[in-house]
């Protein structure tokens, strides 16, 4: 009878947690869609949101279109490019090789490759290479990869790139964000594997976890009819989609589906990849002007989820904010992108409310406050089409810092931009006197004086 009544107690309780649990999960799906909500009214979120709670799905929903121009709807099997979230995989290929004893992270880089001149090859390991301090570089900022980006390159095309490249820091002295190094990684897969980096990809991850719709190469995308489109938000809201397929790398831009990333998560969640390494908790991100997602797992709670968004940044401000609201903490209400308050503001205010307030403006960017900032912001402006705008913000700029070269250069480029020669000429003039030795200013005089 006593074992009978423990029992009964034991069940009882686990019944009482459950249903507890259950609650937890409740209000958090409530709070996280009241979040979700406020973005998407606000115009600055469309995508999808999954989360997870001991591997049981806890919410999911879609907002806005996957093409905002036939306002196709998304689905659970959309693809969405997942951006720089491709090093997860890539680390995670390394860590199984490491473990399959073919790789060491302290080799050096020149033990295998020969990328790099063997002086430099040397002092690069692959430790270094996963943690961002091997010294290298981002091949997306060289113009050269600017003629490959859609077209279907291949990771030796890449590589020819990043190799011709300076070091940027001795290596192990410093860390800096690096796709390059991620690119240098699926290198190094493939010449330990003899097997392409998409194949590694495949065969150790995708098929191990079972999962489908999972897409590398541009070919390959460009065959999918259920892929989002990236999305751009102008100044007054409106949103417009770009079917920007272009190929992938161990760096960036496969296309999946939610699902697929959240059962990656999940998998990072509970220790099973087939590397058998612990990854406890985290939260990592990738994104384009167009695309952003973002995963997070945490061991100690149990909760895993993805955002995945087509448009860029907003996966950033989104997944800090589900964090807390999962752990119960506050966060802050979320703003429009600041170029957008910016907008808004001048509309309503006009340019000397932004004069009179720019030091408390830049504080509500987030920026310093200096020459850089309205620059930053008037070339927004002049690169999205507002050219009179843009011209407006560099004039208060030259008045708030007329010492600084930089800002008459600015506004005498919006000038050209509008193909004002006259005031172009005024401003690099007084450009000049700050900066008489500046030899590519007096060209651009000479020519311009010569146009006349």
């Amino acid at each position: 009878m006593k074992r009978k009544i423990q029992l009964t107690f034991i069940s009882t309780l686990l019944f009482a947690t459950t249903s507890l649990a259950r609650q937890s999960d409740n209000i958090i799906s409530r709070q996280v869609d009241s979040l979700l909500n406020d973005a998407f009214a606000k115009g600055i979120f469309t995508g999808a949101v999954i989360i997870s709670h001991n591997s049981e799905n806890v919410y999911y929903k879609q907002f806005g279109f996957a093409d905002w121009k036939t306002e196709t709807l998304f689905d659970k099997n959309t693809l969405f490019n997942i951006a720089s979230l491709n090093k997860q995989f890539t680390e995670e290929i390394i860590h199984q090789l490491v473990a399959e004893n073919k790789l060491l992270y302290t080799d050096n880089l020149s033990k295998h490759l020969d990328i790099f001149p063997r002086e430099t090859g040397n002092k690069i390991t692959v430790q270094q290479l996963l943690d961002m301090k091997a010294g290298l570089g981002d091949y997306l900022r060289n113009p050269k990869f600017g003629e490959l980006q859609f077209i279907d390159y291949s990771l030796a095309e890449l590589i020819d790139i990043i190799k011709a490249e300076p070091l940027q820091y001795e290596p192990g002295t410093s860390q800096q964000y690096s796709n390059s190094g991620y690119v240098v990684l699926g290198a190094l897969i493939e010449k330990i594997t003899n097997l392409s980096y998409e194949i590694n990809l495949h065969d150790r991850i995708v098929k191990p976890l079972g999962l489908e719709k999972f897409y590398y190469s541009m070919a390959e995308k460009a065959k999918q009819m259920n892929r989002a489109y990236g999305t751009e938000i102008n100044f007054e809201g409106d949103k417009m989609s770009f079917d920007d397929i272009s190929n992938s790398s161990p760096a960036g831009g496969i296309y999946t589906s939610i699902g697929n990333l959240l059962k990656f998560t999940e998998a990072k969640l509970k220790n099973t990849l087939p590397s058998g390494k612990r990854y406890g908790s985290g939260m990592f991100a990738g994104g384009t002007p167009f695309w952003n997602a973002t995963i997070s797992y945490n061991e100690k709670n149990g909760f895993a989820f993805v955002v995945m968004a087509n448009t860029g940044n907003i996966s950033d401000e989104l997944a800090p904010r589900i964090n807390s609201i999962i752990k119960n903490d506050p966060y802050p209400p979320l703003d429009l992108p600041f170029n957008r308050s910016l907008y808004k503001m001048i509309k309503e205010k006009g340019f000397d409310y932004v004069k009179v307030n720019a030091e408390k403006l830049a504080e509500q960017a987030r920026v310093p406050y200096d020459a850089r900032f309205l620059n930053f912001f008037g070339y927004q402006f002049l690169f999205g089409n507002k050219k009179d705008i843009a011209i407006n913000l560099f004039k208060i700029n030259v008045e708030l810092f007329p010492k600084e070269a930089n800002t008459y250069d600015s506004l005498a480029e919006a000038y050209l931009e509008i193909g004002d020669k006259i005031n172009a000429l005024k401003y690099y003039k007084l450009e000049l006197q700050l900066v008489p030795n500046n030899e590519k200013v007096k060209t651009v005089i000479t020519n311009l004086k010569h146009a006349k």
